[in-house]
């Protein structure tokens, strides 16, 4: 299937489901329903094989990868601790 037929399908653009498939964008609940319904399966498809156990770890976004990538360049490690410490001090779970 294209990613324009399951766009189509469940009612966003194929550059949406391009970002889901990249991970640039999360898939909500109703989404990930609709998904499951195109290809004629169960939304709990998406989840065999999880330990329920054991918790769920967040995701880290591609903006804190892309921080965290940026600041592991900066050779003065006081320096990139510091910064570190300014960017959890705005946002505290954008480091996470």
């Amino acid at each position: 299937m294209s990613l324009e037929e399951l766009g189509r399908r469940i009612g966003v653009t194929y550059q949406q489901i391009q970002k889901y498939e990249t991970g640039a964008n999360r898939i909500s609940a109703s989404t990930l329903y609709r998904i499951a319904k195109a290809f004629e399966t169960s939304p709990m498809f998406f989840f065999e094989g999880l330990d329920e156990s054991e918790p769920a770890q967040p995701v880290a976004s591609r903006e804190t990868l892309q921080s965290s990538l940026a600041l592991s360049r900066i050779p003065d490690i006081e320096v990139r601790h510091r910064l570190r410490a300014l960017i959890e001090a705005l946002d505290p779970e954008g480091m996470r």
